[in-house]
């Protein structure tokens, strides 16, 4: 989606400008781009990872663990009869497991999050 917005800060840009700006895959083809130099440096362009980590204060961190044992309460309601044992046994260990988190070493900062059971 293209917005008007100004860019302010160092940030992803959205998929479709790499063709606007002719750069689609440019590092894919020329590997490090810093043979570039101040000119690609000094643009305010930066490089973001795949994966650009999400800090969370704890209260938010609990937030969305409530948010999360309410959205998945369904699959440990007495009256759900469309799973097996196992597949329930999963749901309450997978729920256990987030009302844990707030005891893993180095929350907020760092948690590792369960899987949602399949």
């Amino acid at each position: 989606m293209l917005t008007n917005e100004a860019l302010n800060e160092p940030q992803r840009l959205p998929e479709n400008w790499g063709s606007i700006f002719g750069l689609a895959g440019i590092q894919d083809k020329l590997g490090n781009l810093a043979w570039l130099g101040d000119a690609y440096v000094n643009q305010g362009w930066v490089e973001v990872g795949e994966e650009t980590p999400t800090v969370l204060t704890a209260d938010e961190a609990n937030k969305t663990i409530e948010q999360m044992l309410l959205t998945t309460a369904w699959a440990v309601a007495v009256d759900n009869t469309s799973m097996t044992k196992e597949q329930r046994a999963n749901w309450i260990d997978f729920r256990e497991t987030l009302r844990n988190i707030p005891n893993q070493e180095g929350f907020p900062t760092t948690i590792v999050w369960p899987n949602e059971p399949t």
